[in-house]
């Protein structure tokens, strides 16, 4: 991990082209699946017991919490309307599974070492057919991301022939 890498939630949405909204989500994955499969439990306890679940079982209730956490988060157009999330990317079930149990082991010898995980990385995507749609947005977020950075803006993009230079690029 770099130094400076923020350790909070975070989400960047990037509008392609007018009609393509892309938005990736860095989450502590484990703290909110634990917030949204047993947020009754304390953490250590819901990481020994759901690294430590047979595998189909912890799929079925990995998909279950996906689903509450994607009903969870909307888009909305400044037209009022809510902008469907397709193409969800979450990580797999036995990569999730290996993190909990690392979190597990964290916990019962007392490391501190859990907080510097890496966050996991979560996709979706909006479009639209009418240009504009995405001119305005509002975004809500599920409980379980707590409080998160929201980073929005649209690219600069041109074309470059190759065995030329394209000058003037600024930030």
């Amino acid at each position: 991990m770099q130094a400076h890498e923020l350790q909070a939630s975070r989400a960047t949405l990037v509008l392609r082209d007018n009609q393509h909204l892309a938005i990736t989500f860095y989450i502590d994955y484990p703290a909110v699946l634990h917030q949204a499969i047993a947020p009754h439990m304390l953490f250590h306890e819901f990481a020994l017991q759901h690294s430590a679940m047979p595998q189909p079982i912890f799929a079925a209730q990995l998909l279950a919490a996906q689903r509450k956490l994607q009903a969870g988060t909307r888009l909305v157009l400044r037209s009022g309307k809510a902008a469907p999330l397709e193409l969800w990317a979450w990580p797999d079930a036995t990569a999730t599974q290996k993190a909990l149990q690392q979190r597990a082991i964290a916990a019962v010898v007392g490391a501190k070492d859990h907080a510097h995980a890496p966050p996991a990385e979560i996709r979706a995507e909006a479009k639209s057919t009418k240009s504009g749609d995405f001119a305005t947005v509002t975004l809500q977020l599920p409980a379980e991301f707590k409080q998160t950075l929201v980073v929005f803006y649209q690219p600069k993009q041109a074309w470059v022939e190759p065995g030329k230079a394209l000058a003037g690029i600024r930030f």
